[in-house]
């Protein structure tokens, strides 16, 4: 029996010093990520300003480590200021009683994000489902985050990003003006049909606005 109450303490203590963050997973989930402010620069940021419902478009954010030391996990948060959404690319309806609150805006492709040049699945979610961690990035190098996702729901939006260097409050990420990296990227979503042809070799693509001229003075002769 003594042999048992001592087990018994031993994982009690255990068990409370990994809720208080003393050992275990909880406690070293942010060991690798050393505290500090990690120099970077966004050397281009670009999503589709004029989209239209059901097709599939690219956001891309490229970042470089300026400074002289790796930075611990390349994160980025995307989300659409003011429309209090726990998802990246969706609104909250603020009609009570739904079952279903969140109303996604686009929908992202299975396996992203992913960086570019990356083979299968990307694998940056994290628990929170508007922040996304792409690892660590060395000191000099570049990574290019892509989203692809597919747009359904029409209407103006301001999708914003930042740019952390860590998941830890002790982490992050400064600009040239020792700001956080983060940006606003204005979007605007149509349902109006989009006219298309099929170029030489056999690719559907969309009209240019001159050949969408020269199609309007055809109908009205």
């Amino acid at each position: 029996m003594r042999l048992f109450g001592a087990a018994l303490l031993a994982t009690v203590a255990t068990a409370v010093l990994a809720a208080c963050g003393g050992s275990g997973e909880a406690g070293d989930q942010f060991a690798n990520e050393a505290p500090g402010e990690y120099p970077v620069e966004v050397v281009a940021a670009g999503f589709k300003p004029r989209q239209f419902v059901a097709r599939t478009y690219d956001l891309r954010i490229a970042v470089r480590n300026t400074g002289d030391e790796i930075v611990p996990a390349l994160v980025a948060t995307v989300n659409l200021p003011g429309k209090d959404s726990t998802l990246a690319f969706a609104v909250r309806d603020p009609q009570p009683g739904l079952a279903q609150a969140q109303r996604p805006v686009w929908v992202m492709e299975a396996g992203y994000p992913k960086l570019a040049g990356t083979i299968g699945r990307g694998g940056a979610a994290t628990s929170n489902r508007r922040t996304f961690n792409f690892r660590e990035l060395p000191p000099g190098e570049t990574a290019e985050m892509i989203w692809r996702v597919t747009a359904v729901e029409p209407g103006f939006y301001r999708l914003a990003y930042q740019i952390d260097a860590g998941l830890g409050l002790d982490t992050s990420a400064v600009d040239a003006e020792g700001e956080t990296p983060s940006g606003v990227l204005p979007v605007r979503i149509t349902d109006r049909a989009v006219l298309t042809k099929v170029d030489k070799k056999g690719n559907v693509v969309p009209l240019t606005p001159q050949e969408q001229l020269d199609l309007k003075l055809q109908e009205a002769n």
